[in-house]
């Protein structure tokens, strides 16, 4: 059996079109959940975000025939996006992101499959660059839960620039019942991909800050003032990823609700304080390896994310919060979420 597994941590990461849209400056009450506000013609927003994400040990043990396995400890994403009114109800925004992890190692590929001697083939082909990202490191041991036996990991550094998301969102409704909008999107396959490992296989898209591939999302949102001081959005949307060189990464759904509620300030107040609770589902279908689907990939988990944001003057705000697992199913032995930090600037122009 071959498992290709924490690879998907990356795809969630840099999937950044997902980060949460707070719309004209100020509203949108998640991390993960879209708002159905649009800016007005002729407006803009811009949005510097940071996601610290932490990962915890695997959710299964390792088995002798583990035969490829990808480990993280850490990562960091820090994502740049800027939206436009371009008429009245319709926005569109365009989304990029710099990764970087720490702890990331790999167990390496049968060098009798056949995906091993391309990646061989690359390596001898480009030799200088596959010592790139390695100069200094080597092989990693860590105990596969099997009496004491030490599994050797090769280490990898994926750092570099993700894929950019062009992205769009259309308000159909606006009205006593709330706002509706369609929302949609075309990854553009411009990240970095190649990297090779200590032992100088080639590591996988998945594993790196771009797929490759091109990928498109569709999904809508709904957003509903409760009261003055109490707004509710949610959302879902589904990611349907492209194939490169006979991989295809898993498709993706998310879905969630959030709720703002102002607790310091008014419509006029200057200064304003908002707490923050969302609770989201995430679902990743396996991923494809030449046609076959990919053990080790894959599942589904939901977090729950409280936060505040600050708010000054009518364009400016400051967000922050805490993405926390309460389930995680994921299929074969993959590293679970232990808990991830955001913090995010949004200024409306």
């Amino acid at each position: 059996m071959t498992t290709k597994s924490v690879t998907t941590i990356i795809t969630l990461a840099v999937a950044s079109v997902l980060h949460a849209d707070h719309g004209p400056g100020t509203s949108g009450s998640g991390f993960a959940t879209q708002t159905a506000e649009t800016l007005a013609r002729g407006k803009a927003a811009a949005t510097l975000s940071h996601d610290w994400t932490e990962f915890g040990g695997l959710n299964s043990q390792l088995t002798p025939d583990t035969e490829h396995l990808d480990l993280i400890d850490r990562s960091n994403l820090t994502t740049f996006s800027i939206s436009l009114g371009v008429i009245e109800n319709l926005q569109i925004g365009l989304n990029i992101g710099y990764y970087s992890a720490r702890g990331t190692r790999r167990l390496p590929h049968s060098h009798g499959e056949a995906e091993s001697r391309h990646d061989e083939a690359e390596h001898h082909e480009h030799p200088a660059e596959a010592h790139h990202h390695h100069e200094d490191s080597g092989h990693h041991d860590e105990e596969d839960g099997h009496a004491g036996e030490k599994t050797k990991f090769s280490e990898f550094d994926a750092d570099g620039w993700t894929d950019i998301w062009v992205t769009a969102k259309y308000r159909l409704y606006r009205g006593p019942a709330g706002q509706f909008a369609v929302i949609g999107g075309v990854k553009l396959p411009t990240g970095e991909t190649r990297f090779f490992d200590s032992a100088g296989e080639r590591v996988e898209a998945a594993s790196t800050p771009g797929s490759g591939a091109w990928d498109g999302m569709i999904g809508g949102s709904y957003t509903l003032q409760l009261r003055p001081e109490l707004a509710l959005d949610a959302s879902a949307q589904y990611t349907f990823r492209g194939e490169k060189s006979g991989y295809r990464l898993g498709n993706r759904f998310d879905a969630g609700v959030a709720a703002g509620w102002r607790v310091m300030g008014d419509d006029s107040s200057r200064t304003q304080l908002h707490l923050l609770g969302e609770i989201s589902v995430r679902h990743i279908e396996r991923s494809e390896s030449q046609g076959r689907s990919e053990a080790g990939t894959g599942g589904t988990a939901v977090f729950l994310s409280p936060g505040v944001r600050l708010r000054v003057g009518a364009n400016a705000s400051w967000t922050v919060g805490a993405q926390l697992p309460i389930h995680q199913d994921l299929n074969e032995v993959q590293v679970e979420t232990s808990h991830r930090f955001s913090t995010s600037f949004n200024f409306a122009f």
